[in-house]
């Protein structure tokens, strides 16, 4: 396999085997709504030739806000939002889907916080847990936000099921001691993302693309989580999503100088189950990196952060270039637009240092 081969999904295709995965983006209106600068980074990545554009994470349900310029899928308003990125997108020839997501205790934008289970949070904060019919509403919640990115002309949806985010939550038994239906074994735990994905194929049709993104890794019994995982991905495959795309707990610890941190498990989980067209985010730096994920037999590269610091790396990519990415890993990304609204790296403000 080759960066540059196209790739032939259960109900969508991409024209290589390059991903822009989901990185907040802090350029988003505080009314929930994609700005001019979104639109502008989105045709960026288009132009670079990347074959799948997945959007930064998107708000299903108000009070499940991570941020509070997230953009919301949540109401009809949102719509026109993600059928112009869809636009810019297909002019480039890439594919456009949207990542949904709930932020769960979380949530900026809810005093009421709720969780899994009930737990003591940060800053003296506190989650009670979530009811059964809680739960149902917010799985409606996510098959409804994708009705609505349908409705927009995108290619699909991604549910982030990962970095601790409400179905993380659920999957990963560090946080899920439940004892109902939706806790205990791997089949209970998943069953929230999985009535999610059965509920948008009912709903929008069993051709449209649903990916998920998943924590391969697990702050409890790793060993046993990986065979819990090989049970998930196979499930996922069996109702319909399209491809799993595989992060972990603690990408953002990982030393600046590590490459490619969880190749050794997404190889392993590839050969256990090899039907599920599997993708890798973290730590791709350079074109073998990249190489490097598609030899272990993983279908797809994902690329997050080094898109934030180098715009033409993904054209240098599939040019064959090997020069690595001027991205050091340093994650300052997810907090400098706080201080510096409108400036997504440190590049970004040496340069603007520099002109004053």
């Amino acid at each position: 396999m080759n960066i540059t081969d196209a790739i032939e999904l259960k109900n969508i295709s991409c024209k290589n085997r390059l991903i822009r995965s989901a990185v907040h983006s802090f350029l988003g209106t505080e009314d929930g709504h994609l700005s001019a600068a979104d639109f502008a980074m989105y045709e960026t990545l288009a132009k670079s030739g990347i074959g799948l554009i997945i959007t930064g994470h998107v708000c299903v349900q108000e009070g499940g806000r991570a941020n509070i310029n997230q953009p919301n899928i949540f109401a009809d308003e949102y719509i026109e939002d993600f059928a112009q990125g869809a636009k810019i997108a297909h002019k480039y020839g890439a594919k456009f889907v949207a990542q949904l997501n709930h932020a769960g205790p979380r949530a900026v934008d809810n005093d009421d916080l709720a969780d899994v289970t009930e737990r003591e949070l940060k800053k003296g904060k506190f989650a009670r847990k979530l009811r059964l019919d809680e739960i149902k509403n917010i799985e409606n919640a996510f098959i409804t936000a994708a009705a609505r990115i349908k409705a927009a002309g995108a290619d699909g949806v991604q549910l982030h099921a990962a970095h601790s985010y409400l179905l993380s939550r659920f999957i990963d038994p560090t946080f899920n001691t439940r004892d109902d239906e939706y806790g205990g074994n791997a089949k209970n735990r998943f069953r929230m993302a999985e009535n999610i994905i059965l509920g948008i194929k009912e709903k929008c049709g069993a051709n449209f693309p649903v990916f998920i993104k998943i924590n391969s890794d697990t702050n409890a019994d790793n060993d046993a989580y990986e065979q819990d995982m090989i049970y998930i991905l196979n499930r996922a495959g069996q109702i319909g999503a399209e491809l799993a795309e595989l992060s972990g707990v603690d990408f953002i610890n990982q030393p600046k100088t590590d490459r490619l941190y969880y190749l050794s498990r997404a190889e392993r989980l590839k050969k256990a189950v090899p039907d599920m067209p599997l993708s890798l985010v973290g730590g791709v730096r350079s074109l073998g990196d990249a190489q490097k994920v598609l030899a272990a037999g993983v279908d797809m590269v994902s690329l997050g952060r080094a898109l934030i610091a180098d715009n033409d790396f993904a054209a240098r990519l599939l040019e064959g270039g090997d020069a690595p990415t001027k991205c050091v890993s340093c994650s300052r990304c997810f907090v400098l637009p706080n201080k510096h609204p409108g400036l997504r790296c440190v590049w970004e403000l040496k340069k603007a240092r520099a002109n004053k």
